[in-house]
């Protein structure tokens, strides 16, 4: 590390160029919300933008807005190539663009983790991990029989003298509430960092990816060849340090008696009385197999791509208007492969909703729709349910969508966003808890409304003594 060294990172990495930046505190705090306080691997267009357009209008309400750009305008900044923040890709199942950390933006969090002050620094658990992690090195580097037969036989009378010593004195040794909670201080480290280096191993498939698109676009490149590259880069990915890592984790990961283990090992660690309880409101361990599930999962469809654009390349019909499409095709993604590095100045186009092409024919022929009367009169047969709720159930009043619909917009016209207790404030709602599931499917069915994971206690009139837990939807006319 000298001068020149550290001069080119300051320049070129994404990390001390965004901490260096005058608007680091409100990138880094968007994407904390929108990622680590909840450990999302990824997130929607919508829902990120959401995010940040609350965090600019409070800004601007309190005269501290860093600039006049628009959440929009941002969200295309931090995607840059320039900035490199966030990564933004469309994935497969869904009609609406992602967003994920990149690599050097976990490392920024990681840092950042790190200054905050402890209140347990496992100095004692890391250095003894370090002497284990030491120890397993030379024993499993080392092919000698009588050197690994001598050192299990030390460890077989070391575990025995710690039987004898429990038998004879009838109680076993603890840690002490400073060992528990510096070793489960480290466990939060461990386990972030590991959801952090995610980004870098799906970025070494992604480029492997990229890669073979490139081979395949180049003029003359002839199929055995892109095969043979295709082959090679499969075996490449999984003969890298970072694949036989990755792969040796996703077995174990797949492993169902290790992962039940491991969950229980999670639960047993959380009922610790002596566990801090900052440590036990950090629910990272728990989610952490699913997190990582999740996060392997976007790996694997990395290399999955690799085997489909193999398949696609075996499959190609040697029609005479095949290849001339095709000549098209990649004549299109040569000149998209050589200008992928270059900044967009200009959007040619921008729809607010996805375009849907259907032929005339195929529309089916009209028919009526169906009523249905349930009548004033009902008949239970003996041993049915309870008469009441039934007529309870024929005097509920139908839903008015357009009146809600409505009080949405009447809200919207002085306020950028409202919340759905904010709405239910200011319009009551006429049939109970029916009426605000209706603002539920209109939040997840129009417009740019979130509907988030937390939820809300609300009361409604005529429910006295009853609280009603309701997710939290918020109403946006952006």
């Amino acid at each position: 590390m000298n001068y020149t060294d550290l001069r080119l990172q300051f320049e070129r990495s994404p990390t001390l160029r965004l901490l260096r930046a005058e608007n680091a505190p409100l990138v880094l705090a968007v994407l904390f919300d929108a990622f680590k306080r909840e450990h999302r691997p990824t997130i929607s267009e919508s829902k990120l933008r959401f995010l940040l357009e609350a965090a600019l209008e409070e800004l601007r309400d309190l005269g501290q807005s860093p600039t006049a750009k628009t959440a929009r305008e941002y969200l295309i900044e931090w995607a840059d190539m320039e900035h490199g923040y966030v990564r933004r890709f469309q994935p497969p199942d869904s009609e609406e663009p992602c967003y994920e950390l990149t690599p050097e933006i976990e490392r920024a969090f990681q840092w950042l983790e790190s200054l905050r002050p402890r209140p347990y620094v496992g100095t004692e658990s890391k250095f003894k991990n370090l002497v284990m992690t030491l120890e397993e090195i030379v024993e499993n580097s080392v092919g000698e029989p009588d050197l690994r037969v001598k050192r299990l036989r030390a460890e077989q009378q070391h575990i025995q003298e710690q039987i004898d010593q429990i038998e004879e004195s009838g109680a076993a040794p603890v840690y002490t509430a400073t060992q528990i909670n510096e070793r489960f201080a480290t466990l939060l480290d461990i386990a972030r960092q590991l959801l952090g280096d995610f980004r870098e191993v799906e970025r070494h498939f992604r480029k492997v990816t990229e890669d073979i698109g490139v081979r395949q676009s180049e003029s003359g490149a002839t199929r055995g060849g892109i095969v043979s590259q295709t082959l090679d880069a499969q075996d490449q990915l999984r003969g890298s340090s970072q694949g036989q890592s990755f792969y040796a984790f996703w077995e174990f990961l797949l492993d169902p008696e290790r992962r039940k283990e491991f969950g229980e090992l999670v639960e047993l660690a959380y009922q610790l009385p002596a566990l801090h309880e900052d440590f036990r409101a950090d629910s990272l361990l728990r989610s952490l197999q699913r997190h990582l599930r999740a996060e392997g999962i976007k790996v694997l469809e990395s290399n999955k791509r690799l085997v489909a654009q193999l398949r696609r390349i075996l499959d190609v019909r040697q029609s005479a208007e095949r290849r001339e499409v095709g000549r098209f095709v990649q004549e299109i993604k040569h000149l998209a492969h050589e200008t992928r590095r270059l900044q967009a100045h200009t959007e040619l186009l921008d729809i607010e909703s996805p375009i849907f092409l259907n032929s005339a024919m195929s529309k089916a022929p009209w028919s009526p729709p169906t009523l249905v009367n349930f009548g004033d009169d009902l008949h239970l047969d003996v041993g049915g349910d309870d008469p009441e709720i039934w007529k309870s159930f024929l005097r509920l009043q139908s839903i008015d969508f357009a009146r809600l619909r409505r009080n949405i917009q009447e809200c919207l016209q002085a306020r950028v966003q409202v919340s759905l207790s904010e709405l239910l404030l200011a319009y009551p709602p006429r049939n109970g808890i029916l009426e605000v599931l209706a603002y539920l499917v209109i939040a997840e069915t129009d417009g740019p409304h979130v509907v988030f994971d937390d939820f809300d206690l609300l009361d409604f009139p005529g429910t006295t003594g009853r609280t009603f837990r309701v997710p939290q939807v918020v109403f946006s006319n952006t």
